[in-house]
C-alpha cells in the first residue's frame, strides 16, 4: 500500500513536471507581441512590425485589421503597409500615412491597394 501511494505521487510529479515542460516550450514558441509605435483612430495600434490591429471592444479582443474588416464582411489587403513602420511619421487613419520623408499614402477600398499620392502641390496665389 506505500509503494502504491509513493508510485502514484511519483506519477503525479512527473505529470506535472512534464505539462510544465511543454507547456513552457509551447509559451516560448508563440510570437512575441510587437512593440507598439503608435496608435490611430479609435483603438487602432500600429506595431514595429508593420501590423496594424483593431482592438474589438464586443469581442474583446485585437484583430489585424484585415480580419476587422473580415468580420464585417469586406476582402482588405491593408496589410502589408507600402513601407516599413519605422519609416511611418503621421498615421492618424488606418488608411492614410505619411512617411519621414514626406511621401503620403492612401489605401483605397475600391482598388484594394496602397497608392502613393504624392504631396499637395503648393496653392496658387
Amino acid at each position: 500500500m506505500r509503494f502504491r501511494r509513493f508510485t502514484i505521487i511519483g506519477i503525479a510529479l512527473l505529470g506535472a513536471l512534464a505539462f510544465g515542460f511543454l507547456g513552457g516550450r509551447a509559451a516560448a514558441q508563440r510570437p512575441a507581441s510587437p512593440k507598439i509605435l503608435g496608435v490611430y483612430g479609435v483603438g487602432g495600434v500600429i506595431g514595429d512590425d508593420g501590423s496594424l490591429y483593431q482592438y474589438m471592444p464586443d469581442q474583446r479582443e485585437w484583430l489585424t485589421i484585415d480580419d476587422a474588416f473580415r468580420g464585417e464582411g469586406r476582402q482588405t489587403q491593408i496589410l502589408p503597409l507600402p513601407v516599413a513602420a519605422t519609416e511611418i511619421q503621421f498615421m492618424e487613419s488606418w488608411g492614410f500615412l505619411v512617411t519621414r520623408e514626406g511621401e503620403v499614402w492612401h489605401y483605397d477600398l475600391n482598388a484594394n491597394a496602397w497608392e502613393n499620392v504624392g504631396a499637395p502641390a503648393p496653392a496658387s496665389r
